[in-house]
């Protein structure tokens, strides 16, 4: 066989032999998860945001519903509820890292998806650069280990960044009627439990 011939078979075999190129193959289901982050170019479009990251477990777009401090002089900070059962100290060096991570260990919701109800509460304060809502909360988070209705009020405080877009720089949490609130969540969830 001449150089060419045996390139031409080799080829052939080799295009031919493993796999059917003209048949459909079975689509594979899509590995990224759901996501409807909005550029935040509003403080609304944050609680948008977060809402959704929580709904459809979005880690990524949890995160980037709180303050860069690459574009802000902002810090995040979270105050928690004054709660029995919980280490406050869990929440004295709380940053952006233990959010991640109490949210990554709280894991996807089993079945069904998380299902959070925010409802405004007196006024909300606004200024040219920063809000301040007021919201009764409820989130239903079923876990593997029990399902999680987490019940209080909380205060966000949102601003825009250097490139304007907007973003939670402070979260205070208050317990009203129920056992547990966000704090209890995240006290049980920042450690891996």
């Amino acid at each position: 066989m001449n150089l060419f011939a045996q390139i031409f078979f080799l080829i052939s075999f080799t295009l031919f032999s493993g796999c059917d190129i003209f048949s459909t193959r079975i689509p594979e289901k899509p590995s990224q998860t759901i996501s409807s982050f909005i550029q935040p170019t509003t403080a609304e479009i944050v609680l948008v945001n977060f809402k959704n990251a929580i709904e459809e477990y979005n880690v990524d777009n949890y995160i980037k519903c709180f303050v860069d401090p690459n574009f802000s002089e902002q810090k995040f900070k979270f105050v928690a509820s004054a709660e029995a059962g919980i280490d406050r100290t869990i929440f004295e060096d709380w940053s952006l890292e233990s959010e991640r991570q109490y949210i990554t260990n709280l894991g996807k919701p089993l079945f069904t998806s998380a299902k959070l109800i925010l409802t405004p509460k007196g006024e909300t304060v606004v200024a040219t650069d920063s809000v301040i809502y007021n919201f009764d909360y409820s989130l239903d988070y079923p876990h593997s280990n029990q399902n999680y209705n987490v019940i209080g009020n909380l205060r966000f405080y949102i601003g825009a960044d250097r490139n304007r877009n907007w973003s939670i720089y402070k979260w205070e949490d208050y317990k009203t009627t129920s056992s547990m609130t966000w704090s209890y969540l995240k006290a049980v969830f920042s450690t891996g439990l």
